[in-house]
């Protein structure tokens, strides 16, 4: 698979019903809308691929004892969007070019690295928003003080 060049972009967070702003910073989020019209996110309980886009809902009601704090993921080739259906999702990010330092190096049949960051902030996604995860970040969801979370993860191609 080819690789993709990563967009320059800032992290965002929105209203579920705001999503149609950002069709012109991502096109696949034009498919997702359309896959939003005819599908309720909530009655999705495994994985779903449709039209490029990977549908993954994830149930959290609290961190792994196991969470390290500072490991983020980072993509090259797809990016993620994640939409908080149940709870508050914290989501933790850095730039992954000027703020982590990479530690396990690109998988590329998963479409993964893994990075480490002293400079980690937080989002906060309440219920109805979403937060858009352009592939110039590390990232990890469901970040300390989170509870009872239920969401939908968005992969895309980075350019569809």
């Amino acid at each position: 698979m080819k690789k993709q060049k990563s967009r320059p972009c800032n992290m965002i967070t929105d209203r579920i019903e705001n999503i149609d702003k950002y069709t012109l910073l991502f096109s696949g989020v034009s498919r997702l809308i359309k896959i939003l019209e005819s599908k309720q996110l909530s009655d999705i309980n495994s994985k779903e691929s449709i039209d490029g886009i990977d549908l993954i809902p994830i149930f959290s009601d609290s961190v792994s004892a196991i969470f390290d704090e500072s490991v983020l993921e980072a993509h090259k080739i797809f990016m993620d969007i994640h939409i908080t259906l149940e709870g508050t999702d914290i989501i933790a990010y850095a730039d992954l070019k000027n703020e982590a330092t990479i530690f396990q190096e690109y998988d590329e049949t998963n479409d993964y690295l893994l990075a480490k960051s002293g400079e980690i902030k937080t989002l906060t996604v309440p219920k109805g928003y979403f937060c858009i995860i352009p592939n110039t970040f590390a990232h990890m969801a469901l970040y300390k003080n989170h509870s009872k979370v239920k969401k939908m993860v968005v992969k895309m191609p980075v350019d569809f």
